[in-house]
């Protein structure tokens, strides 16, 4: 086996979603919500913390789907767009809501 770092990816992906037990849909849904909660608590005190939580939610949530596309391509020689907007739907849901409504469930300042 070639240990790229593209194939250590993928598998790494194939591993997870095989050890939770899960659909990717929910795997996505977890993995956006709970790395943004954690994002959020680490940059509680910064003046645009939950805005900078979900950056980094939707930052790597397109590193992925750049990474998942490469393999689409190599695969079918297309990207499965459907996919990939349905995956971002999936990650950035949660923390979307979160950072909308902040404005009136946040502390006050």
């Amino acid at each position: 086996m070639d240990l790229t770092w593209r194939n250590v990816w993928f598998e790494s992906k194939a591993w997870l979603k095989s050890e939770l037990g899960m659909p990717t849909d929910l795997i996505h849904v977890h993995f956006g919500l709970g790395l943004f909660l954690a994002c959020a608590v680490l940059l509680r005190n910064r003046r645009n913390g939950m805005l900078l939580a979900w950056s980094i939610v939707a930052g790597l949530q397109t590193l992925n789907e750049l990474l998942d596309a490469r393999d689409w391509i190599n695969w079918t020689g297309s990207v499965n767009w459907s996919e990939t907007a349905k995956d971002f739907g999936a990650t950035l849901f949660w923390p979307t809501v979160i950072l909308l409504s902040w404005r009136w469930i946040g502390p006050k300042r």
